[in-house]
């Protein structure tokens, strides 16, 4: 986790200030507003994930275990946010909001979410590299 955020402030100007005069400094930005959005969706993942799994009665290192990769996804979703130069307000705020976005799916089908989040979240834990270098190939196809 560490090294993700050390990455990110190597290639990453902290000045955000300053025009972003080259396609590197450009990718960068949207690999890191990126990055930090998968976050959001992540911690919003996990932890509706433990509740639902603390309702249904499951075993208690499953939901230890969301609850921990919950609590790692919104360090890091906060960590970014700050290089982002957002308040941490607006990043409460945003964090709720998906909340209860996938509070609401997940009371419908719960399956979706998984399928559509599970596998994703569990490598941003994990290997963050991965993602950075897919938000990589997507911003220098879309940033010329």
């Amino acid at each position: 986790m560490k090294k993700l955020f050390l990455l990110i402030l190597l290639i990453y100007p902290l000045n955000l200030l300053a025009l972003e005069k080259t396609k590197e400094e450009k990718v960068a930005k949207y690999i890191i507003e990126n990055i930090q959005k998968d976050y959001v969706a992540c911690y919003s993942f996990y932890k509706v994930g433990a509740e639902i799994f603390k309702k249904a009665g499951k075993e208690t290192s499953v939901i230890e275990s969301l609850e921990k990769s919950a609590d790692v996804t919104l360090k890091f979703n906060h960590d970014l946010g700050e290089v982002l130069g957002l308040k941490p307000a607006t990043m409460s705020k945003t964090t709720k909001q998906e909340v209860e976005k996938f509070t609401k799916i997940a009371k419908k089908d719960f399956s979706s979410l998984a399928k559509k989040y599970g596998l994703l979240c569990k490598n941003l834990v994990e290997n963050q590299k991965q993602r950075i270098d897919y938000w990589e190939k997507k911003g220098n196809k879309k940033i010329k």
